[in-house]
Protein backbone atom coordinates (compact mmCIF):
# COMPACT_ATOMS: atom_id res chain seq x y z
CA UNK A 1 0.00 0.00 0.00
CA UNK A 2 2.98 2.25 0.90
CA UNK A 3 4.76 1.78 -2.09
CA UNK A 4 1.76 2.52 -4.25
CA UNK A 5 1.18 5.90 -2.28
CA UNK A 6 4.58 6.24 -3.21
CA UNK A 7 4.73 5.20 -7.16
CA UNK A 8 1.62 7.71 -6.97
CA UNK A 9 2.91 10.86 -6.34
CA UNK A 10 6.18 9.91 -7.74
CA UNK A 11 4.03 9.72 -11.40
CA UNK A 12 1.88 13.00 -10.52
CA UNK A 13 4.80 15.25 -9.22
CA UNK A 14 3.12 18.32 -10.52
CA UNK A 15 -0.16 17.47 -9.67
CA UNK A 16 0.54 16.14 -5.94
CA UNK A 17 3.05 19.26 -5.51
CA UNK A 18 -0.28 22.02 -6.66
CA UNK A 19 -2.70 20.49 -4.03
CA UNK A 20 0.37 20.14 -1.47
CA UNK A 21 1.26 24.12 -1.79
CA UNK A 22 -2.78 24.98 -1.60
CA UNK A 23 -3.17 23.07 1.35
CA UNK A 24 -0.44 24.59 3.38
CA UNK A 25 -1.08 27.79 1.70
CA UNK A 26 -4.88 27.72 3.40
CA UNK A 27 -3.16 25.93 6.93
CA UNK A 28 -0.52 29.19 7.37
CA UNK A 29 -4.23 31.62 7.57
CA UNK A 30 -6.27 29.17 9.23
CA UNK A 31 -6.82 31.28 11.71
CA UNK A 32 -6.92 34.94 10.23
CA UNK A 33 -10.56 35.94 11.21
CA UNK A 34 -11.73 33.69 13.73
CA UNK A 35 -12.56 34.53 16.84
CA UNK A 36 -10.22 34.88 19.62
CA UNK A 37 -9.33 36.35 22.88
CA UNK A 38 -9.07 39.79 21.26
CA UNK A 39 -12.50 39.49 19.89
CA UNK A 40 -15.61 37.70 19.28
CA UNK A 41 -17.03 37.43 15.95
CA UNK A 42 -15.56 36.10 12.58
CA UNK A 43 -13.81 38.98 10.74
CA UNK A 44 -16.30 37.01 7.46
CA UNK A 45 -19.83 37.17 9.53
CA UNK A 46 -20.85 34.87 7.12
CA UNK A 47 -19.20 31.68 8.85
CA UNK A 48 -20.59 32.89 12.09
CA UNK A 49 -24.04 32.62 10.43
CA UNK A 50 -23.28 29.22 9.44
CA UNK A 51 -21.81 27.87 12.71
CA UNK A 52 -25.38 28.86 14.08
CA UNK A 53 -27.12 26.83 11.53
CA UNK A 54 -25.47 23.64 12.44
CA UNK A 55 -26.19 24.21 16.07
CA UNK A 56 -29.67 25.55 15.02
CA UNK A 57 -30.17 21.97 12.79
CA UNK A 58 -29.10 19.78 16.00
CA UNK A 59 -30.66 21.96 18.74
CA UNK A 60 -34.01 23.39 16.87
CA UNK A 61 -33.88 20.61 13.83
CA UNK A 62 -33.61 23.23 11.80
CA UNK A 63 -30.65 25.34 10.31
CA UNK A 64 -33.07 27.95 9.21
CA UNK A 65 -33.72 29.95 12.71
CA UNK A 66 -32.95 33.32 13.15
CA UNK A 67 -29.48 33.99 13.41
CA UNK A 68 -28.19 31.22 11.66
CA UNK A 69 -27.27 30.99 7.64
CA UNK A 70 -30.56 29.82 5.68
CA UNK A 71 -31.03 27.51 3.38
CA UNK A 72 -30.67 23.45 2.90
CA UNK A 73 -29.56 21.18 5.44
CA UNK A 74 -27.36 19.11 3.69
CA UNK A 75 -23.96 20.74 4.28
CA UNK A 76 -24.59 21.71 7.89
CA UNK A 77 -25.73 18.16 8.81
CA UNK A 78 -22.22 17.29 7.27
CA UNK A 79 -20.67 19.34 9.65
CA UNK A 80 -22.69 19.13 12.37
CA UNK A 81 -21.09 15.02 12.60
CA UNK A 82 -18.21 16.34 11.10
CA UNK A 83 -18.17 17.86 14.75
CA UNK A 84 -19.62 15.24 16.97
CA UNK A 85 -16.03 12.99 15.81
CA UNK A 86 -13.77 16.04 17.36
CA UNK A 87 -16.49 16.19 20.32
CA UNK A 88 -16.34 12.38 20.87
CA UNK A 89 -12.54 12.87 20.99
CA UNK A 90 -12.34 15.45 23.45
CA UNK A 91 -10.76 17.86 21.45
CA UNK A 92 -13.88 20.24 21.12
CA UNK A 93 -16.65 21.12 23.64
CA UNK A 94 -19.22 23.16 21.76
CA UNK A 95 -22.09 22.43 24.47
CA UNK A 96 -20.38 25.01 26.60
CA UNK A 97 -20.53 27.92 23.99
CA UNK A 98 -23.55 30.02 25.88
CA UNK A 99 -23.11 33.42 24.31
CA UNK A 100 -20.83 34.64 21.30
CA UNK A 101 -18.49 36.75 23.29
CA UNK A 102 -17.67 33.89 26.18
CA UNK A 103 -15.22 30.66 25.41
CA UNK A 104 -13.28 32.72 22.64
CA UNK A 105 -10.94 29.77 23.18
CA UNK A 106 -13.16 26.77 22.57
CA UNK A 107 -14.85 29.00 19.74
CA UNK A 108 -11.20 29.34 18.03
CA UNK A 109 -10.70 25.91 18.54
CA UNK A 110 -14.07 24.85 16.88
CA UNK A 111 -13.66 27.24 14.13
CA UNK A 112 -10.29 25.72 12.86
CA UNK A 113 -11.77 22.76 12.70
CA UNK A 114 -14.81 23.75 10.59
CA UNK A 115 -11.81 25.40 8.29
CA UNK A 116 -10.42 22.37 8.24
CA UNK A 117 -13.53 20.72 6.87
CA UNK A 118 -14.00 23.49 4.31
CA UNK A 119 -9.97 22.51 2.92
CA UNK A 120 -11.00 18.71 3.10
CA UNK A 121 -13.53 19.74 0.64
CA UNK A 122 -11.21 21.79 -1.38
CA UNK A 123 -8.42 18.98 -1.92
CA UNK A 124 -11.61 16.38 -2.74
CA UNK A 125 -12.20 18.91 -5.58
CA UNK A 126 -9.17 18.67 -6.97
CA UNK A 127 -8.40 14.99 -6.87
CA UNK A 128 -11.84 15.01 -8.49
CA UNK A 129 -10.72 17.16 -11.11
CA UNK A 130 -7.88 15.43 -11.54
CA UNK A 131 -10.20 11.67 -12.25
CA UNK A 132 -12.21 13.90 -14.95
CA UNK A 133 -9.45 15.36 -16.60
CA UNK A 134 -7.47 11.57 -17.13
CA UNK A 135 -9.89 9.68 -17.44
CA UNK A 136 -12.31 12.21 -20.36
CA UNK A 137 -10.15 14.27 -21.50
CA UNK A 138 -6.77 13.08 -21.81
CA UNK A 139 -4.69 15.97 -21.15
CA UNK A 140 -2.32 16.14 -18.20
CA UNK A 141 -4.11 17.08 -14.82
CA UNK A 142 -1.91 19.28 -13.65
CA UNK A 143 -3.08 21.99 -16.59
CA UNK A 144 -6.85 22.09 -15.23
CA UNK A 145 -6.02 21.73 -11.84
CA UNK A 146 -3.48 25.19 -12.30
CA UNK A 147 -6.44 26.76 -14.18
CA UNK A 148 -8.53 25.82 -11.16
CA UNK A 149 -6.48 26.47 -8.09
CA UNK A 150 -4.45 29.49 -8.89
CA UNK A 151 -7.41 31.57 -8.65
CA UNK A 152 -8.40 34.78 -6.14
CA UNK A 153 -11.71 33.56 -5.82
CA UNK A 154 -10.79 29.80 -5.15
CA UNK A 155 -8.00 30.95 -2.72
CA UNK A 156 -9.82 33.49 -0.87
CA UNK A 157 -12.88 31.59 -0.29
CA UNK A 158 -11.24 28.53 0.21
CA UNK A 159 -10.42 30.08 3.82
CA UNK A 160 -13.89 30.28 5.21
CA UNK A 161 -15.86 28.41 6.34
CA UNK A 162 -18.69 28.33 3.88
CA UNK A 163 -20.61 26.26 1.77
CA UNK A 164 -19.37 27.35 -1.26
CA UNK A 165 -16.52 25.07 -1.76
CA UNK A 166 -18.33 22.52 -0.57
CA UNK A 167 -20.58 22.91 -3.12
CA UNK A 168 -18.07 23.70 -6.03
CA UNK A 169 -16.79 20.22 -4.79
CA UNK A 170 -20.51 18.58 -5.44
CA UNK A 171 -20.38 20.21 -8.34
CA UNK A 172 -17.01 18.85 -9.66
CA UNK A 173 -18.37 15.40 -8.65
CA UNK A 174 -21.56 15.43 -10.36
CA UNK A 175 -19.85 16.41 -13.38
CA UNK A 176 -17.70 13.14 -13.17
CA UNK A 177 -20.67 11.33 -12.66
CA UNK A 178 -22.38 12.80 -15.69
CA UNK A 179 -19.65 12.15 -18.20
CA UNK A 180 -19.39 8.46 -16.53
CA UNK A 181 -22.73 8.62 -17.63
CA UNK A 182 -22.61 9.58 -20.97
CA UNK A 183 -19.96 6.99 -21.80
CA UNK A 184 -21.59 4.20 -20.02
CA UNK A 185 -25.16 5.22 -20.60
CA UNK A 186 -27.54 3.30 -18.86
CA UNK A 187 -30.21 3.62 -15.73
CA UNK A 188 -27.24 2.67 -12.67
CA UNK A 189 -25.56 5.23 -13.97
CA UNK A 190 -27.88 8.08 -14.54
CA UNK A 191 -29.28 7.40 -11.26
CA UNK A 192 -25.77 7.57 -9.41
CA UNK A 193 -25.45 10.89 -11.64
CA UNK A 194 -29.31 12.12 -10.03
CA UNK A 195 -27.78 11.50 -6.79
CA UNK A 196 -24.89 13.56 -6.71
CA UNK A 197 -26.57 16.39 -8.33
CA UNK A 198 -29.49 16.47 -5.85
CA UNK A 199 -26.63 16.86 -3.15
CA UNK A 200 -24.98 19.31 -5.31
CA UNK A 201 -28.69 21.09 -5.19
CA UNK A 202 -28.87 20.45 -0.98
CA UNK A 203 -26.04 21.84 -0.26
CA UNK A 204 -27.27 25.15 -1.96
CA UNK A 205 -30.37 26.62 -3.60
CA UNK A 206 -28.26 28.57 -6.35
CA UNK A 207 -26.79 25.30 -7.73
CA UNK A 208 -30.56 24.90 -9.66
CA UNK A 209 -29.32 25.02 -12.77
CA UNK A 210 -27.47 21.28 -11.97
CA UNK A 211 -31.03 20.20 -12.26
CA UNK A 212 -31.82 21.68 -15.87
CA UNK A 213 -28.10 19.92 -16.76
CA UNK A 214 -29.29 16.52 -15.42
CA UNK A 215 -32.29 16.98 -17.39
CA UNK A 216 -30.79 18.04 -20.36
CA UNK A 217 -27.85 15.20 -19.74
CA UNK A 218 -30.30 12.15 -20.28
CA UNK A 219 -31.87 13.82 -24.18
CA UNK A 220 -27.78 14.95 -24.65
CA UNK A 221 -26.37 11.44 -24.36
CA UNK A 222 -29.36 9.81 -25.36
CA UNK A 223 -29.51 6.22 -27.09
CA UNK A 224 -32.88 5.63 -28.44
CA UNK A 225 -31.77 1.57 -28.88
CA UNK A 226 -30.72 1.78 -25.24
CA UNK A 227 -32.84 4.71 -23.10
CA UNK A 228 -36.55 3.91 -22.38
CA UNK A 229 -38.54 6.89 -20.87
CA UNK A 230 -39.29 5.16 -17.36
CA UNK A 231 -35.52 5.94 -16.87
CA UNK A 232 -35.53 9.30 -17.17
CA UNK A 233 -38.37 9.41 -14.71
CA UNK A 234 -36.49 7.38 -12.14
CA UNK A 235 -33.57 9.89 -12.67
CA UNK A 236 -36.03 12.54 -11.46
CA UNK A 237 -37.65 10.82 -9.04
CA UNK A 238 -34.39 9.75 -7.41
CA UNK A 239 -32.97 13.20 -7.32
CA UNK A 240 -36.10 14.83 -5.99
CA UNK A 241 -35.99 12.15 -2.98
CA UNK A 242 -32.95 12.91 -2.02
CA UNK A 243 -33.19 16.72 -2.06
CA UNK A 244 -36.05 15.87 -0.17
CA UNK A 245 -34.66 13.98 2.25
CA UNK A 246 -30.99 15.39 2.79
CA UNK A 247 -32.28 19.14 1.79
CA UNK A 248 -34.97 20.31 2.87
CA UNK A 249 -36.54 17.94 6.02
CA UNK A 250 -36.80 20.58 7.92
CA UNK A 251 -39.58 21.88 5.68
CA UNK A 252 -41.59 18.79 5.37
CA UNK A 253 -41.98 18.34 9.07
CA UNK A 254 -42.79 21.91 9.71
CA UNK A 255 -39.56 22.84 12.02
CA UNK A 256 -38.46 25.59 8.97
CA UNK A 257 -39.50 28.26 6.76
CA UNK A 258 -37.74 29.31 3.84
CA UNK A 259 -39.03 32.13 2.76
CA UNK A 260 -36.69 35.06 4.00
CA UNK A 261 -33.94 32.24 2.19
CA UNK A 262 -36.14 31.97 -1.02
CA UNK A 263 -36.13 35.86 -1.43
CA UNK A 264 -32.79 36.54 -0.56
CA UNK A 265 -31.26 34.07 -3.17
CA UNK A 266 -34.12 34.72 -5.79
CA UNK A 267 -32.16 35.63 -8.85
CA UNK A 268 -35.20 37.75 -10.23
CA UNK A 269 -35.65 39.99 -6.91
CA UNK A 270 -32.67 41.95 -7.85
CA UNK A 271 -31.89 42.41 -4.02
CA UNK A 272 -28.32 41.25 -5.20
CA UNK A 273 -27.73 43.95 -7.27
CA UNK A 274 -29.78 47.04 -6.79
CA UNK A 275 -27.33 48.28 -4.04
CA UNK A 276 -24.87 48.39 -6.60
CA UNK A 277 -26.32 49.65 -9.68
CA UNK A 278 -28.40 52.13 -7.71
CA UNK A 279 -26.21 53.74 -5.17
CA UNK A 280 -22.75 53.46 -7.14
CA UNK A 281 -21.45 55.38 -9.94
CA UNK A 282 -19.97 52.73 -12.21
CA UNK A 283 -19.54 55.04 -15.52
CA UNK A 284 -20.06 52.60 -17.63
CA UNK A 285 -22.71 49.66 -18.27
CA UNK A 286 -22.92 47.25 -15.52
CA UNK A 287 -22.31 44.12 -18.12
CA UNK A 288 -18.64 46.17 -19.61
CA UNK A 289 -17.50 46.51 -15.62
CA UNK A 290 -18.49 42.79 -14.57
CA UNK A 291 -16.80 41.35 -17.32
CA UNK A 292 -13.58 43.33 -18.04
CA UNK A 293 -13.39 44.29 -14.14
CA UNK A 294 -15.38 42.15 -11.61
CA UNK A 295 -15.14 38.89 -13.15
CA UNK A 296 -10.90 39.18 -14.05
CA UNK A 297 -10.73 40.00 -9.97
CA UNK A 298 -11.80 36.76 -9.06
CA UNK A 299 -10.67 34.57 -11.79
CA UNK A 300 -7.11 36.44 -12.39
CA UNK A 301 -6.53 38.42 -15.21
CA UNK A 302 -3.96 35.78 -17.14
CA UNK A 303 -6.53 33.12 -16.66
CA UNK A 304 -10.07 34.79 -17.41
CA UNK A 305 -8.50 35.54 -20.87
CA UNK A 306 -7.65 32.14 -21.47
CA UNK A 307 -11.22 31.21 -19.96
CA UNK A 308 -12.36 34.24 -22.84
CA UNK A 309 -10.53 32.50 -25.45
CA UNK A 310 -11.74 28.85 -24.67
CA UNK A 311 -15.61 30.31 -24.31
CA UNK A 312 -15.14 31.62 -27.88
CA UNK A 313 -13.52 29.12 -29.75
CA UNK A 314 -16.10 26.14 -27.60
CA UNK A 315 -18.93 28.48 -28.91
CA UNK A 316 -18.33 28.81 -33.04
CA UNK A 317 -17.61 24.67 -32.75
CA UNK A 318 -21.01 23.80 -31.24
CA UNK A 319 -22.91 24.11 -34.63
CA UNK A 320 -20.65 21.85 -36.00
CA UNK A 321 -21.89 18.13 -36.20
CA UNK A 322 -18.71 16.52 -36.97
CA UNK A 323 -16.97 18.50 -33.88
CA UNK A 324 -19.78 17.72 -31.80
CA UNK A 325 -19.34 13.82 -31.70
CA UNK A 326 -15.23 14.56 -31.89
CA UNK A 327 -15.88 16.72 -28.54
CA UNK A 328 -19.07 15.72 -27.19
CA UNK A 329 -17.78 16.10 -23.66
CA UNK A 330 -15.94 19.29 -24.19
CA UNK A 331 -19.68 20.47 -26.15
CA UNK A 332 -21.82 18.69 -23.24
CA UNK A 333 -19.41 20.94 -21.03
CA UNK A 334 -20.04 24.36 -22.45
CA UNK A 335 -23.41 24.32 -22.40
CA UNK A 336 -23.63 22.86 -18.84
CA UNK A 337 -21.45 26.15 -18.22
CA UNK A 338 -23.94 28.22 -20.60
CA UNK A 339 -26.59 27.29 -18.18
CA UNK A 340 -25.05 28.02 -15.43
CA UNK A 341 -23.92 31.37 -17.01
CA UNK A 342 -27.58 32.08 -17.83
CA UNK A 343 -28.80 31.92 -13.88
CA UNK A 344 -26.39 34.61 -13.41
CA UNK A 345 -27.44 36.82 -15.35
CA UNK A 346 -30.24 38.34 -13.41
CA UNK A 347 -27.82 38.94 -10.77
CA UNK A 348 -26.40 41.64 -12.43
CA UNK A 349 -23.36 42.49 -10.65
CA UNK A 350 -24.48 40.61 -7.55
CA UNK A 351 -22.65 37.74 -9.42
CA UNK A 352 -19.42 38.36 -7.78
CA UNK A 353 -17.07 36.35 -5.40
CA UNK A 354 -19.04 32.86 -4.11
CA UNK A 355 -21.55 32.60 -6.58
CA UNK A 356 -19.07 32.80 -9.57
CA UNK A 357 -17.27 29.81 -7.74
CA UNK A 358 -19.89 27.72 -9.79
CA UNK A 359 -18.68 28.06 -13.26
CA UNK A 360 -14.78 27.43 -12.04
CA UNK A 361 -14.57 23.76 -13.23
CA UNK A 362 -15.81 24.12 -16.44
CA UNK A 363 -13.96 26.98 -17.50
CA UNK A 364 -11.06 24.88 -15.92
CA UNK A 365 -11.95 22.00 -17.95
CA UNK A 366 -12.78 23.60 -21.16
CA UNK A 367 -9.79 25.77 -21.23
CA UNK A 368 -7.59 22.90 -20.78
CA UNK A 369 -9.02 21.02 -23.43
CA UNK A 370 -9.03 24.35 -26.05
CA UNK A 371 -5.09 24.86 -24.54
CA UNK A 372 -4.59 21.10 -26.07
CA UNK A 373 -6.13 21.46 -29.10
CA UNK A 374 -3.98 24.58 -29.77
CA UNK A 375 -0.62 22.80 -28.71
CA UNK A 376 -1.33 19.71 -30.78
CA UNK A 377 -1.55 22.53 -33.89
CA UNK A 378 1.61 24.37 -33.38
CA UNK A 379 5.04 23.84 -34.80
CA UNK A 380 7.73 22.58 -32.78
CA UNK A 381 9.06 26.36 -32.73
CA UNK A 382 5.79 27.76 -32.04
CA UNK A 383 5.21 25.02 -28.97
CA UNK A 384 8.99 26.89 -27.47
CA UNK A 385 7.04 30.15 -27.37
CA UNK A 386 3.72 28.90 -25.95
CA UNK A 387 5.42 27.36 -23.19
CA UNK A 388 6.94 30.88 -22.71
CA UNK A 389 3.94 32.51 -22.73
CA UNK A 390 2.11 29.94 -20.44
CA UNK A 391 4.92 30.30 -18.01
CA UNK A 392 4.62 34.52 -17.90
CA UNK A 393 0.76 33.86 -17.68
CA UNK A 394 1.89 31.64 -14.65
CA UNK A 395 3.75 34.08 -12.85
CA UNK A 396 1.78 36.68 -13.23
CA UNK A 397 -1.74 34.91 -12.29
CA UNK A 398 -0.08 33.13 -9.22
CA UNK A 399 1.08 36.82 -7.70
CA UNK A 400 -2.34 37.49 -8.49
CA UNK A 401 -4.10 34.59 -6.51
CA UNK A 402 -1.36 34.60 -3.95
CA UNK A 403 -2.20 38.24 -2.80
CA UNK A 404 -4.92 37.09 -1.19
CA UNK A 405 -2.99 34.84 0.95
CA UNK A 406 -0.23 37.87 1.37
CA UNK A 407 -2.44 39.68 3.12
CA UNK A 408 -3.86 37.68 5.40
CA UNK A 409 -0.29 36.53 6.77
CA UNK A 410 -0.20 40.56 8.04
CA UNK A 411 -1.24 41.98 10.53
CA UNK A 412 -5.06 43.15 10.08
CA UNK A 413 -6.42 46.63 10.18
CA UNK A 414 -8.54 45.69 13.12
CA UNK A 415 -5.74 44.51 14.95
CA UNK A 416 -2.86 47.50 14.03
CA UNK A 417 -6.13 50.01 14.90
CA UNK A 418 -7.37 48.74 18.34
CA UNK A 419 -3.59 49.19 19.65
CA UNK A 420 -3.27 52.73 18.57
CA UNK A 421 -6.77 53.28 20.43
CA UNK A 422 -5.72 51.53 23.52
CA UNK A 423 -2.47 53.74 23.06
CA UNK A 424 -3.60 57.01 22.11
CA UNK A 425 -7.15 57.77 23.17
CA UNK A 426 -8.09 58.68 26.61
CA UNK A 427 -9.60 56.13 28.89
CA UNK A 428 -13.73 56.48 29.53
CA UNK A 429 -14.10 58.25 26.07
CA UNK A 430 -16.66 58.20 24.10
CA UNK A 431 -16.52 56.89 20.89
CA UNK A 432 -19.21 57.17 18.19
CA UNK A 433 -19.80 54.25 15.45
CA UNK A 434 -21.89 53.07 13.11
CA UNK A 435 -24.38 49.77 13.19
CA UNK A 436 -24.35 46.97 13.66
CA UNK A 437 -20.55 47.07 14.60
CA UNK A 438 -19.66 43.59 13.46
CA UNK A 439 -20.90 44.66 10.19
CA UNK A 440 -18.94 47.55 9.90
CA UNK A 441 -15.79 45.67 9.96
CA UNK A 442 -14.97 47.64 12.91
CA UNK A 443 -11.30 47.63 15.64
CA UNK A 444 -11.45 44.18 17.35
CA UNK A 445 -11.09 46.62 20.85
CA UNK A 446 -14.69 48.21 19.36
CA UNK A 447 -16.07 44.66 18.86
CA UNK A 448 -14.88 43.20 22.11
CA UNK A 449 -16.09 46.00 24.45
CA UNK A 450 -19.35 46.89 22.57
CA UNK A 451 -20.61 43.68 23.00
CA UNK A 452 -18.97 42.78 26.70
CA UNK A 453 -21.22 45.46 27.37
CA UNK A 454 -24.48 43.94 26.16
CA UNK A 455 -23.94 40.50 27.34
CA UNK A 456 -21.50 40.74 29.92
CA UNK A 457 -22.29 44.08 31.85
CA UNK A 458 -20.19 43.92 34.57
CA UNK A 459 -16.71 43.58 32.33
CA UNK A 460 -14.93 46.18 32.45
CA UNK A 461 -14.37 48.65 28.87
CA UNK A 462 -11.74 51.05 28.98
CA UNK A 463 -14.31 53.14 26.54
CA UNK A 464 -17.92 53.76 26.37
CA UNK A 465 -19.56 53.40 22.43
CA UNK A 466 -22.33 55.27 21.01
CA UNK A 467 -24.33 54.41 17.97
CA UNK A 468 -24.28 57.86 15.78
CA UNK A 469 -25.45 58.78 12.51
CA UNK A 470 -26.45 62.24 10.58
CA UNK A 471 -29.15 62.46 12.91
CA UNK A 472 -27.90 61.87 16.09
CA UNK A 473 -28.03 65.29 18.22
CA UNK A 474 -24.83 65.63 19.40
CA UNK A 475 -21.87 63.30 18.28
CA UNK A 476 -19.03 62.18 20.44
CA UNK A 477 -15.69 63.51 20.48
CA UNK A 478 -13.96 60.81 18.98
CA UNK A 479 -15.94 58.64 15.82
CA UNK A 480 -14.81 55.73 14.02
CA UNK A 481 -15.95 55.08 10.43
CA UNK A 482 -15.24 52.01 7.86
CA UNK A 483 -14.30 52.28 3.93
CA UNK A 484 -14.80 56.10 4.21
CA UNK A 485 -13.82 56.73 0.32
CA UNK A 486 -16.32 53.80 -1.02
CA UNK A 487 -19.07 55.98 0.24
CA UNK A 488 -17.22 59.24 0.04
CA UNK A 489 -16.04 59.07 -3.68
CA UNK A 490 -18.19 56.60 -5.34
CA UNK A 491 -21.88 56.63 -4.22
CA UNK A 492 -24.51 58.83 -4.68
CA UNK A 493 -25.78 58.93 -1.22
CA UNK A 494 -25.76 56.72 1.63
CA UNK A 495 -26.14 57.18 5.41
CA UNK A 496 -22.49 56.75 6.06
CA UNK A 497 -21.57 59.91 3.31
CA UNK A 498 -24.07 62.17 5.13
CA UNK A 499 -22.77 61.15 8.66
CA UNK A 500 -18.76 61.87 6.70
CA UNK A 501 -20.22 65.38 5.30
CA UNK A 502 -21.62 66.25 8.66
CA UNK A 503 -18.09 65.53 10.42
CA UNK A 504 -16.67 67.83 7.72
CA UNK A 505 -18.93 70.29 8.45
CA UNK A 506 -18.39 70.41 12.01
CA UNK A 507 -14.73 70.53 12.01
CA UNK A 508 -13.90 66.45 12.77
CA UNK A 509 -10.25 66.01 11.35
CA UNK A 510 -8.91 62.85 10.56
CA UNK A 511 -6.51 61.52 13.20
CA UNK A 512 -5.77 58.33 11.64
CA UNK A 513 -6.71 56.21 8.70
CA UNK A 514 -5.86 52.67 8.50
CA UNK A 515 -5.78 51.12 5.02
CA UNK A 516 -5.65 47.54 3.40
CA UNK A 517 -2.40 47.06 2.34
CA UNK A 518 -1.18 49.05 -0.80
CA UNK A 519 -0.32 45.75 -2.75
CA UNK A 520 -4.24 45.32 -3.07
CA UNK A 521 -4.95 48.87 -4.75
CA UNK A 522 -2.35 47.96 -7.17
CA UNK A 523 -4.40 44.58 -8.23
CA UNK A 524 -8.40 46.09 -7.48
CA UNK A 525 -7.55 49.42 -8.45
CA UNK A 526 -9.71 51.54 -6.19
CA UNK A 527 -12.28 50.87 -3.18
CA UNK A 528 -15.13 50.35 -5.35
CA UNK A 529 -13.58 47.61 -7.05
CA UNK A 530 -12.17 45.54 -4.07
CA UNK A 531 -15.99 45.87 -2.85
CA UNK A 532 -17.71 44.78 -5.82
CA UNK A 533 -15.27 41.78 -6.29
CA UNK A 534 -16.68 39.76 -3.03
CA UNK A 535 -12.97 38.63 -2.09
CA UNK A 536 -11.37 41.13 -0.52
CA UNK A 537 -11.96 40.98 3.33
CA UNK A 538 -10.17 44.11 4.90
CA UNK A 539 -11.75 47.40 5.58
CA UNK A 540 -10.31 50.79 5.56
CA UNK A 541 -10.84 52.60 9.55
CA UNK A 542 -10.78 55.81 9.54
CA UNK A 543 -10.79 57.66 13.38
CA UNK A 544 -12.40 61.48 13.47
CA UNK A 545 -11.84 63.79 16.21
CA UNK A 546 -13.64 66.91 16.89
CA UNK A 547 -11.44 70.51 16.58
CA UNK A 548 -10.64 71.41 19.87
CA UNK A 549 -11.56 68.12 21.51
Amino acid sequence: MFKKIIDYITQNKITVGIIVIYSLAMISVITWGIPNQNHPFNYHMDEWHQMQSIRGLFTQGSSNVPGAAHGPIFHFLLSGIYIGFFTLLGIIDPFILKSSVTELVMQEKLFILLRLNTLLFGILSLFILYIISKKYFRFHPALSIVLFAVTPVWLSLSNYYKYDIALTFWITASIYFLLRFGTSPNLKNYLIAGICCSLAFATKITALPILVIYIFSFFYFFHKNRFRYTHFFAGIFIFSAIFLIFGIPDLLLGKGDYGEYIMSNNPFSGRSADNLLTDYRLNQHWLVYALFKIWPLNFGYPFFLIYLASFSYWAKRLASNTVRVKYKNEIFLFICLVIFLLSLLPLKLGATGNRLLVLLPFFALLSSSFLKIVWQSLSKHKKNAFVIMFAVAIMIQGYQSFTHIYIKWNKDVRETSSVWMDKNLPAKQTIGLENIPIYQLMPDLIVREFYAKQYLPKTYTKFNYEVVNVMSKILPNFVVITNRELDVYFTRDSPKKRLVNRLNRENYKIVVEFKSPQILYKIFGNELDMRTSGIVPIPTITVYKKSGA
